[in-house]
């Protein structure tokens, strides 16, 4: 707040490292990253995203990114499956949530899961990669660094199942 350096220092019972302020004593207490991974359906299918530089025997993902300040996270579902696929969609269900926790950007993060329909849009690439729509019984493995893919995919399968 004063503009002084700060140090790291573990300042609380909890043992977390937090940055300090040596001369007024400000500590700042950052908050976990939001995310969200969606499961985008149409009449047809699954959307898959297929990354660029995704492994050929697991090329695909799920829309997904982070939760923007002042955005719901149904709300974020739908702005992110819109920038990455074109479609407009709207939130059926939510499939759970998941925490990471990571030391490297963004940080530990907080995801929630949707499955959406589509309802507009045309089926469009991003930077994220092509996509597709494919039946679910023909969907590509998921990339092994989707981690949030593989557990939107799952509790989706599961949600199926039951």
């Amino acid at each position: 707040m004063c503009r002084s350096e700060l140090t790291w220092i573990v300042s609380e019972d909890d043992g977390l490292r937090r940055a300090k302020c040596k001369h007024c004593g400000w500590v700042h207490y950052p908050t976990n990253a939001m995310g969200v991974n969606v499961i985008v359906t149409t009449e047809s299918g699954v959307v898959a995203l297929l990354p660029p530089g995704a492994p050929v025997n697991a090329p695909a993902a799920l829309p997904g990114g982070h939760v923007e300040y002042g955005e719901t996270p149904e709300e974020a579902a739908q702005r992110e499956a819109y920038e990455e696929t074109g479609l407009r969609v709207e939130v059926v269900r939510s499939l759970g949530w998941y925490f990471m926790r990571s030391e490297s950007y963004p940080g530990p993060m907080l995801s929630f899961m949707f499955e959406t329909r589509a309802i507009g849009g045309q089926l469009v690439g991003s930077r994220e990669g092509k996509v597709a729509v494919l039946p679910l019984d023909q969907f590509p493995s998921i990339a092994p660094n989707r981690t949030g893919s593989q557990k939107t995919m799952q509790a989706y399968l599961d949600l199926l199942s039951a």
